[in-house]
């Protein structure tokens, strides 16, 4: 009976240890409470990531809430972004979308050029996306995005995984930079279409 039961408890060890490298998402379910919080900020997920290669990037990005009567000065519009890059059989899949309170957005797919990886990696080593790696905060009954989440996975296998569904951990350059390059290519594949 004990060697059985050991044997469970080590099974179900290893399953939550590969679970949690997986995406970091904590176990805990607080859905079904208006407010409820879960917060971890992982000490043992590296905060300096060696590969230069992405291979799979995916944002979520708010814009909702730094606006002020300004709003022209910006070079991206309001709203909530999302943003995916993946490596799939040498080409980048590229997928964009925005969407506003109002009614408005965009999306499209496309395939970029093979530097356009190299590019994302250059904004990710500029603003230091790996210091936010492990970081998870999520507050239950938020009616839409509010924050950011960032999962980018390198050739190497190591990876940065962020989450924060109340507030933004990025810098707003770096979101817009992120935004641009995504949108910047979206427009010069309309052109060439």
């Amino acid at each position: 009976l004990f060697a059985g039961l050991g044997a469970a408890l080590t099974l179900t060890a290893m399953a939550a240890g590969i679970t949690a490298l997986c995406r970091r998402i904590p176990e805990e379910n607080t859905d079904h409470i208006d407010g409820g919080v879960i917060k971890q900020v992982q000490a043992d997920v590296p905060k300096v990531i060696e590969s230069t290669e992405i291979v799979e990037f995916h944002a979520e990005i708010s814009l909702t809430t730094v606006y002020d009567a300004d709003e022209q000065f910006h070079r991206v519009h309001k709203g909530v972004y999302k943003l995916d890059a993946v490596l799939k059989n040498g080409e980048v899949l590229v997928k964009y979308d925005w969407y506003d309170h109002q009614g408005r957005g965009d999306r499209a797919e496309y395939k970029a050029d093979a530097d356009f990886l190299a590019k994302l990696q250059e904004i990710a080593a500029a603003y230091n996306f790996a210091q936010h790696n492990g970081y998870y905060y999520k507050v239950s009954g938020l009616p839409d995005m509010y924050g950011e989440r960032l999962d980018i996975i390198y050739a190497s296998g190591e990876q940065i995984y962020a989450y924060d569904n109340q507030s933004r951990f990025l810098p707003y350059e770096a979101a817009e930079e992120l935004i641009l390059l995504f949108g910047a290519s979206i427009k010069s594949e309309n052109q060439s279409s």
